[in-house]
């Protein structure tokens, strides 16, 4: 609950949720209201920056954000990035799309290499077998 936590706040900062409440809201008489977890939002934030901390950590919501490690070569192409102005960062982006577009409807060499073998396989007859013409088809 956030009343408990605001009261573990209190103490590490040597006040009293009473003063708290009413250092915030103006008056002591809100504090039945804290005690319900009723907190207004400009009260949420002003006790989030008297204290220095984040709403997340009063409301007990984790944090989406995963850890990603990155290469030192994927760390410096970041770094490069976030030095561009917003206007380069979108042609960079696009770039990057484009690029990616394009490595993905190009085939490798091998790719389409196997292409033809399998294309090769499918049409190839057998030395044995019959073939059929067109008028063979026709019964004639």
């Amino acid at each position: 609950m956030i009343i408990e936590k605001l009261e573990k706040l209190c103490v590490e900062n040597n006040t009293s949720l009473t003063a708290l409440c009413k250092e915030i809201t103006g008056s002591s008489g809100n504090l039945p209201t804290w005690k319900k977890d009723n907190i207004k939002p400009d009260w949420l934030r002003a006790i989030c920056l008297k204290f220095k901390i984040s709403s997340d950590f009063l409301l007990e919501i984790p944090k989406a954000n995963k850890s990603i490690t990155l290469s030192n070569e994927e760390g410096q192409v970041l770094k490069r990035f976030n030095r561009l102005n917003s206007d380069n960062k979108i042609k960079a982006q696009s770039y990057m799309i484009a690029l990616h577009e394009k490595q993905k409807s190009e085939k490798t060499f091998s790719e389409e290499l196997e292409d033809w073998v399998n294309v090769f396989d499918q049409s190839s007859v057998a030395a044995d077998d019959d073939l059929k013409t067109g008028t063979d088809r026709l019964g004639k």
